[in-house]
């Protein structure tokens, strides 16, 4: 038996001889991981003292190119990573993908494991520039990779597609609550006691989906689940072949939100009426949560087996970029409002109802990007200028991708955005578009930029 897997079936005693024998430490086995970093995996303090005695590397990095104190971090396990910190770990490792350590128990909030980090020298900026560069290309849809600042000051790149499903659901519902207490929504009064349900089926499936987690028995929270699984409407995320959609279960309709491939064929937000819904128990549910599922089950069987019919869709536009967890956690809110009505007021008027479901869905998009893009600037203008210049990169992303000549509303936000873009030090940032796409005299993005910077006299911009 290798070590690692000694690590995950073994006892001490016996990883203690196979060090003792010479076993090979920084080695990756066949899943990409090292010995270490399985002691961090299956939460094993003990075994990872004894490979790191023994001489363990504790940076090595798995085939994901996380270390061991990123899976430490992960698992929210704090005397592991004050082990790993001990020995010398580097708190501000990063991945290819820009994750730094200090990610994820920032975004828990878990202070323990990040005042430990940062007490390492790990730099919250860094963190922070991480999150905040995902949460304006999710909003925004944008495409592509985005500059930051890693802990040297060295920029490194971030994809601003893809993020956690766990994280996408605390941060809409945060969001909703924020829009709720918000002076701007008070014409929205009638939709708010819909809204205070919807952000309580958000917060079951937060709760719900922490039994996810690979190291939790799920049959040791059974009372638990059972308890989250009596809200109606109830949010359901679903994980599988690396997509993340989103289903709402009130009564015997169930919505599938989906706004990727399927989506586009089919219908992005999908009201079925369930001919089987004596089917749909709590056990089924916990096995659709909690169980490995296929595509073609998702796509195929769940149709059969519940005898699903199509009675309605909501027009929802497919997701530009591969942001499906956030653009199926964010179809929820309309999807959940139009539930609600259709319970109160039955489908006698269902294109009023619809309307009103979109009307309120538009409006809270809308205020969410600005007010993402607010912080934005705004922590543009205190920044050093390595993270200004990341910033601005970011600034321009949304407006060449994301803002429209012909949108009152996203004129507004260019007319905060050039400002900066046109600063000398920042003009190299549009002369880089204008090498990239400005022959294409075709391109729309391309003719809004130049649209925008002829209203805001800016001539030429290609020198």
């Amino acid at each position: 038996m290798s070590l690692s897997k000694q690590i995950i079936f073994a006892t001490d005693k016996e990883v203690a001889q196979s060090l003792a024998e010479g076993a090979e430490l920084n080695v990756v086995d066949e899943y990409g991981y090292t010995p270490l970093i399985q002691t961090a995996i299956v939460d094993s303090e003990s075994k990872a003292k004894l490979l790191l005695d023994a001489g363990a590397e504790v940076d090595f990095a798995d085939l994901t190119t996380r270390t061991a104190l990123h899976w430490a971090a992960s698992n929210g396990n704090y005397a592991l990573c004050k082990l790993f910190l001990q020995h010398g770990a580097n708190p501000n490792a990063y991945t290819n993908a820009g994750q730094n350590v200090l990610v994820m128990p920032y975004l828990r909030k878990q202070k323990n494991i990040r005042k430990a980090l940062v007490n390492q020298g790990a730099k919250l900026d860094f963190a922070k520039d991480f999150v905040n560069a995902k949460l304006l290309g999710h909003r925004f849809e944008l495409q592509g990779r985005a500059d930051i600042i890693d802990h040297q000051g060295t920029f490194i790149e971030v994809e601003l597609e893809g993020f956690y499903l766990e994280f996408n659901l605390e941060i809409v519902r945060q969001s909703l609550a924020d829009f709720r207490s918000n002076f701007g929504a008070k014409h929205l009064r009638k939709y708010f006691s819909k809204l205070d349900a919807i952000m309580g089926s958000l917060q079951a499936a937060i709760d719900l989906i922490k039994y996810q987690h690979y190291l939790v028995e799920v049959d040791e929270y059974a009372k638990r689940i059972d308890s989250l699984l009596a809200y109606e409407p109830l949010i359901l995320p679903v994980s599988y072949d690396g997509h993340a959609i989103t289903f709402i279960k009130m009564g015997e309709w169930l919505v599938r939100c989906d706004r990727g491939e399927f989506g586009r064929k089919n219908g992005t937000v999908i009201f079925y009426y369930m001919r089987n819904a004596q089917l749909f128990t709590k056990a089924f549910i916990k096995q659709l949560l909690y169980k490995r599922q296929s595509r073609h089950f998702i796509d195929k069987g769940l149709i059969k087996q519940l005898g699903l019919e199509v009675k309605l869709q909501l027009p929802l536009s497919p997701q530009r970029a591969g942001n499906c967890s956030w653009a199926n956690v964010e179809a929820v809110v309309p999807a959940a409002m139009l539930l609600l009505d259709i319970e109160a007021q039955g489908r006698s008027n269902m294109a009023s109802l619809e309307e009103s479901a979109m009307q309120f869905y538009n409006e809270w998009v809308e205020w969410d990007r600005k007010r993402e893009l607010h912080f934005c600037l705004e922590s543009f203008y205190v920044s050093d200028p390595a993270r200004k210049a990341s910033k601005a990169a970011l600034l321009a992303a949304v407006l060449f991708q994301a803002c429209s000549y012909d949108n009152a509303e996203d004129q507004e936000k260019v007319a905060r955005i050039l400002p900066i873009l046109t600063q000398p030090e920042y003009s190299y940032i549009l002369q880089s578009y204008h090498k990239v796409f400005g022959q294409d005299r075709n391109n729309p993005y391309m003719n809004n930029l130049r649209n925008f910077l002829d209203d805001f006299g800016v001539s030429d911009f290609r020198s």
